[in-house]
């Protein structure tokens, strides 16, 4: 993907499938032209000597998860280098702008929102300050998040899967404020890890999600588009511009595509059904922007909509 586009700058998971991110930055530093491309490592594991293998596989700086929005942006500043163009046309006015002031539905206007054993707050500035988004993400982590997938895979003697489960699963717990959540998740991925029982663990775990899932699940019932929103009388055309800017944002890669779904779902429940609306939303959350793509294209097949 490196060697597709250019870049100014590469956010390093350190710890995926099939390639970690270590042998990643390896690979990417062998190419002359990336050698001096800024790499930074986003991981969980902040001991010392992890930092020193990041250091030695070439990346030049290290993030810990979960990602603080304030040390992200300080990291971007140190390591990404104006364009010149774009620092000369900017006018004096613009480098001195204050902040806006914060959006209707901004964190402010969620201080109410109070979930048991979820650390609301803080796991809403990591995710931009925007409420859809959080409770989007706490609803999908309530439907999809298990600790089966983790026991199966170490019954099976599938400990990397079993790990590699029980780690996601630690991260998504973070990113969203379960901290009780997280470190028990931790605690098993290193017993894994080590070969050690995980039984106990297994339970503890499955103790404090079930606790957090229920807990979500009274604060934010389960959000389901319905039918009845569409107008017989609507007409198509009125969802021309919403979906020509998604496919936009979609042909881009840019993330702003998974908060403007959110804004824009109630203008297209208007003319699309709900499966169309959900398997859009679905895609674009996942960030399957391929697959949101296609989306798009057969609901302005089934509509005749032109959106080129």
């Amino acid at each position: 993907m490196v060697a597709e586009h250019e870049y100014d700058l590469v956010l390093m998971d350190v710890q995926m499938p099939v390639m970690d991110g270590l042998a990643a930055t390896r690979a990417i530093r062998l190419k002359p032209q990336f050698r001096s491309l800024p790499i930074i490592a986003m991981t969980a594991n902040v001991m010392e000597s992890d930092r020193e293998k990041c250091s030695e596989a070439g990346m030049n700086d290290h993030l810990a998860k979960p990602i603080d929005p304030e040390a992200l942006f300080a990291a971007l500043l140190r390591w990404i280098k104006p364009r010149t163009e774009l620092t000369a046309q900017a006018s004096p006015q613009t480098a001195t702008t204050t902040a806006p002031s914060p959006e209707p539905g901004g964190p402010a206007e969620v201080a109410a929102l109070q979930i048991e054993g979820v650390d609301t707050q803080s796991a809403l500035r990591r995710t931009g300050g925007n409420p859809k988004r959080y409770e989007m993400l706490l609803r999908k982590f309530a439907e999809s998040a298990n600790v089966e997938e983790i026991r199966d895979a170490h019954a099976s003697g599938d400990t990397v899967t079993a790990a590699r489960a029980a780690h996601s699963l630690k991260g998504a717990a973070a990113n969203l404020g379960a901290t009780a959540v997280a470190n028990s998740a931790a605690d098993v991925e290193t017993a894994i890890k080590a070969g050690q029982s995980v039984q106990p663990l297994f339970d503890s775990l499955a103790t404090k999600l079930r606790t957090v899932v229920l807990a979500i699940q009274s604060a934010l019932p389960s959000e389901q588009v319905a039918e009845s929103t569409r107008s017989a009388t609507a007409d198509p055309a009125s969802v021309v511009a919403p979906l020509r800017k998604l496919m936009k944002l979609l042909s881009n890669d840019d993330g702003e595509a998974a908060d403007f779904i959110l804004d824009a779902q109630p203008h297209l429940a208007k003319v699309l059904t709900a499966s169309e609306i959900t398997a859009l939303r679905d895609f674009v959350s996942n960030y399957d922007f391929v697959g949101a793509r296609k989306c798009i294209l057969q609901i302005a097949g089934r509509f005749g909509l032109q959106l080129e």
